[in-house]
């Protein structure tokens, strides 16, 4: 299979899943109605969502090392339509988190694979760029969640699209599940310690964490925080501009590691252009909108540009067998970011206004930068088949 063609499924796999899991977000509101859900209820439903893609991530990249990638995409796949299948179906609220929670736990472990793929594919050549790529899926598949879920949800009720975005998400994976290339895997007991692996992902993992703060922030909070009264509408265009950026910052800022052959340098580059854009973006007040347009479209490269990176350079800081398993752990550190983050600046919003909280998420963004790096400067080993225990930083 030519690689570029398995990176045009990757990618398309992975638009796929980030459709239906984002689309929960974008959708939360319309599926709490008919319940009478309030505020913190509905909340709580994109929150079973990220709980299932929590643990099928944490589980799917050992289960990826252990039976291959075909297995796991064709099991989550299943598990996904099924889910999908029975969300429009619930009549309590329990009912319905728990239909969530099995949607998650089908979803996650889909880009993991998909992750695997590329990470594979890409040994000894441009896989900085490839994954970043790949990880275009994610805002591409908000941009479309956005664009159409609310309008369905008017003509046919907000239960219509979950089968049918079910449907899609698995079609698109088991054709890469066809085309995927067997890695070879090692026995469990030709593998190093797990320990050592762990702790060679451990800074990858925390500042996945971190940075996660910048990319939900902006996803949660910018329509309601623009300065310089603008309207709702208007910000949500700047909130898709800011998307457009994450998606051209992943493709720049892989392609520059790629170049210069240290992750954690360019990790750091990203975690400066989101501090900065972020403080600089969410305060400007009577600009012009190009202007605006402009500095959302930076901080959205930087506080969102970063992930697919970090997901290389865990998956390349650890022993050969064990990629998917760091990408797994990385990708759970993600969203539990994503869990942490939003409700904490909210918090803060709330006690000393969105002017404070930008700043504080900016203070934290940079300290990712200097945790970054301070990583070193060893180089990515760039042409190995799963990366070097001592290579990615």
């Amino acid at each position: 299979m030519p690689a570029l063609l398995l990176l045009v499924l990757a990618t398309a796999a992975q638009v796929g899943m980030s459709t239906m899991q984002q689309g929960v977000a974008v959708l939360s509101y319309a599926l709490g109605k008919p319940l009478a859900l309030n505020l913190a209820q509905t909340g709580t439903l994109v929150s079973a969502t990220s709980i299932g893609i929590m643990l099928a991530m944490f589980f799917g990249g050992m289960l990826i090392d252990r039976y291959g990638v075909r297995p796991v995409l064709l099991s989550a796949s299943v598990v996904t339509v099924l889910a999908g299948a029975i969300i429009a179906s619930q009549t309590t609220y329990f009912g319905l988190a728990l239909s969530l929670t099995a949607t998650g736990l089908g979803l996650g472990a889909l880009p993991i694979a998909g992750a695997r793929v590329i990470f594979d594919g890409y040994a000894g050549r441009s896989r900085g760029l490839a994954m970043g790529i790949r990880q275009t899926g994610v805002p591409l598949g908000a941009a479309i969640a956005a664009a159409l879920l609310p309008s369905l949800a008017l003509i046919y009720g907000p239960r219509f699209p979950w089968l049918w975005l079910a449907l899609i998400a698995a079609v698109l994976n088991l054709i890469l599940a066809s085309a995927a290339p067997t890695a070879p895997r090692l026995a469990p007991a030709d593998r190093p310690p797990l320990g050592g692996d762990l702790r060679r992902i451990a800074l990858p993992a925390l500042l996945a964490f971190m940075l996660a703060s910048g990319q939900y922030g902006l996803l949660t909070y910018t329509v309601v925080s623009v300065p310089g009264g603008v309207d709702p509408a208007t910000a949500g265009i700047l909130l898709a501009i800011a998307q457009l950026g994450g998606a051209a910052g992943r493709v720049g800022f892989g392609q520059l590691s790629d170049r210069l052959r240290s992750r954690s340098a360019v990790v750091a580059m990203a975690a400066v252009l989101g501090a900065v854009g972020i403080a600089v973006a969410t305060h400007l007040g009577g600009v012009p909108f190009a202007v605006r347009g402009v500095a959302f479209f930076f901080a959205g490269a930087g506080a969102i540009g970063w992930n697919a990176l970090v997901l290389t350079w865990g998956g390349e800081r650890v022993s050969g067998g064990r990629s998917g398993q760091a990408i797994g752990l990385i990708g759970t550190s993600v969203f539990a970011g994503s869990a942490v983050w939003p409700p904490l600046l909210g918090l803060l919003a709330q006690a000393g206004g969105f002017g404070v909280a930008w700043y504080a998420l900016s203070l934290l963004i940079a300290l990712a930068a200097v945790l970054a790096f301070a990583a070193g400067t060893s180089r990515a080993p760039g042409n190995s088949r799963l990366g070097s225990p001592n290579g990615g930083a």
